[in-house]
């Protein structure tokens, strides 16, 4: 969108008939497990997270007007680490 200064890396606006295109792939691929958009998208988030990119670049990533929206996923990998360290000490 040339008004918001931002490039987008896919330029379709979300429907269920995207979900229906994902599913497809998926069943391609040999993946038999239904997977929507929102799956595809928080999964995105999160590894990104885990892969250090910083909070404010992913807020903008996923088109987000609040980093505390993108805060959500922080909390997960904050959960996740906490578990992997667990895994060791107990």
């Amino acid at each position: 969108n040339k008004n918001s200064g931002q490039t987008k890396i896919f330029d379709f606006a979300y429907s269920s008939y995207l979900n229906r295109v994902l599913n497809n792939w998926l069943k391609a691929a040999g993946v038999q497990k239904k997977i929507s958009f929102h799956c595809f998208r928080h999964s995105m988030a999160v590894m990104q997270l885990e892969a250090g990119t910083d909070i404010y670049t992913l807020s903008k990533l996923l088109g987000h007007t609040n980093v505390k929206t993108t805060e959500i996923y922080a909390k997960i990998t904050d959960r996740k680490k906490i578990e992997a360290v667990n895994r060791v000490i107990i």
